[in-house]
């Protein structure tokens, strides 16, 4: 009768791969879990812009050169009524997901016509410019809020999509992320958890040695939340 092999012990781990006040010091369990939920800006329906909301945003599209002479052509309409056709389709939803496009009401022009200039905007870097406006003046914006996190977080993949997922982050603007934000890559995270990766690697090079499973746990789940989901379905974007 072949003798069973006693299953090995793992090994204690080593001394300061991770330090005591870790959590606290670097306030993981709000970033993490307390701010994705806390920051989010409360959806509001689509209105036309007032006045006071306009001259709030004129001079930065003004300064943009967006909405001005483009390629030679002006616009066919005024850039307040473009403006206020683009924040109708980025707060439109379809099925449970983004609306298109065609779903824009007519009196707003033809939908490729306003899409051609949302999409030359976004090249400007106007949706990352207002985004860093009302992060800078929630309270003179805050009618805006929704608009302009939901222009924003649909043109993330013209604005160069780890940028701007970086940026909505550090502003503590969650709704302007097009998920969850555990779902999505954390470089800023990955900066702090990288002296921990690198201290269990140098334990493993110094003396090799047989980590516990609830270790491998924990590494995975950090890992996880620094690289986010490969796929990410188009329902999980905020309202």
């Amino acid at each position: 009768m072949p003798l069973r092999r006693k299953p090995r012990r793992p090994d204690p781990i080593p001394a300061g791969l991770f330090p005591a006040d870790f959590l606290t010091r670097h306030d993981i369990l709000r970033r993490i879990y307390l701010d994705p939920l806390t920051c989010l800006t409360p959806p509001r329906p689509w209105a036309a812009m007032t006045d006071a909301e306009w001259a709030a945003l004129a001079p930065i599209l003004a300064a943009m050169g967006c909405g001005m002479a483009e390629r030679g052509r002006p616009l066919d309409c005024s850039p307040r009524e473009r403006l206020d056709a683009i924040f109708r389709w980025a707060t439109t939803k379809h099925r449970g997901g983004r609306a298109p496009w065609r779903l824009l009401p007519p009196e707003h022009g033809k939908p490729d016509t306003v899409s051609r200039s949302y999409r030359r905007w976004a090249r400007a870097g106007l949706w990352p410019r207002l985004l860093v406006a009302l992060a800078a003046h929630p309270e003179r914006l805050a009618t805006l809020a929704h608009r302009i996190c939901c222009a924003f977080r649909r043109a993330i993949r013209l604005c160069g999509s780890l940028h701007a997922i970086v940026l909505a982050r550090r502003l503590k603007l969650f709704s302007a992320l097009p998920a969850p934000s555990q779902f999505l890559p954390d470089p800023d995270l990955s900066e702090t958890y990288q002296p921990v990766f690198d201290r269990f690697a140098q334990s493993m090079q110094e003396r090799p040695w047989h980590p516990p499973k609830q270790l491998w746990r924990t590494l995975h789940a950090m890992h996880r939340f620094v690289a986010g989901r490969a796929r990410i379905p188009r329902w999980m974007e905020p309202a």
